[in-house]
């Protein structure tokens, strides 16, 4: 078992330095695999209006963090995401998942232009 799945079982957070400068926008997946390049998660921030070197990936919610995507299979409350969506596998297949997330960017993009 991997170090980091094995703290994330456990429930410990990571340690982050009070001192580095974060980054402000989270967006939370399942998989440990770096999706910060896919072309739908570039596609996705740039109707956002998020560039992506503003945004951390990781697994788990960190607090502080605003958080702009939750695309985890497992559903966790408190959903504070502005999009919540099937895990990025489904939205590359599946155009129920992909119509549901594009509603979800058209309504977030109204309420802010409002």
């Amino acid at each position: 078992m991997e170090k980091s799945a094995y703290l994330d079982a456990m429930g410990v957070t990571r340690w982050r330095s009070a001192d580095a400068k974060g980054k402000p926008y989270l967006i939370i997946h399942d998989s440990d695999s770096d999706i910060s390049q896919n072309q739908l998660v570039l596609a996705v921030l740039g109707l956002l209006d998020i560039d992506v070197a503003d945004c951390d990936f990781d697994t788990e919610m960190v607090k502080g963090m605003q958080v702009v995507w939750d695309m985890r299979k497992l559903r966790v409350r408190p959903r504070v995401a502005w999009l919540v969506s099937a895990p990025l596998t489904a939205l590359e297949v599946g155009h129920q998942a992909k119509r549901e997330l594009w509603q979800q960017i058209c309504q977030h993009n109204d309420k802010v232009a409002a």
